[in-house]
């Protein structure tokens, strides 16, 4: 079925599924190095461990994402830069991308035209939205003025 529809693409659409693709993955790859950033300061080995289970769901969305560009004859971009901020900074960066994300994936999902893009989308959205609900659990018992925040 993928063939088959990749087949009758034209190229403006190819251009924008790869540009589409292309600025998820790079959001995917930020989101993980955020919270990967934010784990190896935060002081409590529990709230470290839910912030590298965040970070190996970005890492397989961004994988995902990359083998679509791929697919599509496009090339991967490079990773974006990630200054390193305070533990809390970081952590509500990648809050509030998590939660830019699930909108833009739903209304990409079905915007794209392309059902397997669309299947795709609809899986890492709600992932997108258990990551935003661990991160709120973790930025709520975390202190912004302890030392490691």
């Amino acid at each position: 079925m993928w063939d088959a529809w990749l087949g009758g693409l034209s190229e403006p659409k190819r251009r924008l599924l790869l540009r589409v693709l292309a600025e998820r993955y790079q959001d995917e790859v930020r989101d993980k190095a955020l919270v990967e950033q934010a784990a190896q300061d935060l002081p409590v080995e529990p709230l470290r461990e839910v912030l590298r289970r965040i970070a190996r769901r970005e890492a397989e969305h961004a994988a995902l994402l990359a083998q679509k560009i791929r697919d599509l004859g496009g090339e991967v971009p490079p990773p974006p830069e990630v200054k390193k901020e305070a533990t809390w900074r970081e952590l509500l960066a990648a809050l509030e991308s998590e939660k830019a994300d699930r909108v833009a994936y739903l209304e990409e999902a079905y915007g794209l035209g392309d059902p397997g893009i669309r299947d795709l989308f609809a899986r890492i959205k709600e992932e997108e939205e258990q990551n935003y609900r661990e991160l709120l659990e973790v930025l709520s018992r975390i202190d912004p003025y302890a030392e490691g925040a």
